[in-house]
């Protein structure tokens, strides 16, 4: 008999986000837009906490599935010494690469997103 455990369920991969920079609120929210749109059911669930440039003392902590990403919580201080942005993210029919492509051209938006803000703050 073959035994059909539902967790082995069809190319489910967990894979987890690392950034040693603080990420920009805006960018952040890029991401989380940009994946809830482009993965959608096949998000399953994203949980992790997240050094946002403007709060450097306060994480954000995400998580959810789907259309719930947006529930940002923040945390009064960091739990250790570590400050790195960790997202783990389970995904179902989806490459572990796909996901990376889209953060790292998010990353480059974003970036140049608020390089040409500072510089439209540093000419007024």
């Amino acid at each position: 008999a073959h035994d059909h455990h539902p967790l082995h369920d069809r190319d489910i991969a967990s894979f987890c986000f690392t950034r040693e920079q603080p990420i920009a609120r805006e960018a952040l929210r890029l991401l989380l837009d940009a994946l809830q749109q482009n993965l959608g059911p096949n998000l399953l669930r994203v949980k992790g906490i997240v050094h946002v440039a403007e709060e450097p003392d306060h994480p954000a902590v995400i998580q959810g599935a789907q259309q719930l990403l947006h529930n940002l919580t923040w945390l009064d201080r960091w739990p250790d010494a570590d400050r790195r942005s960790k997202i783990v993210f389970i995904t179902q029919g989806f490459d572990r690469a796909d996901v990376e492509d889209m953060i790292a051209v998010l990353d480059r938006v974003a970036s140049r997103t608020a390089a040409a803000r500072a510089r439209a703050q540093s000419t007024t």
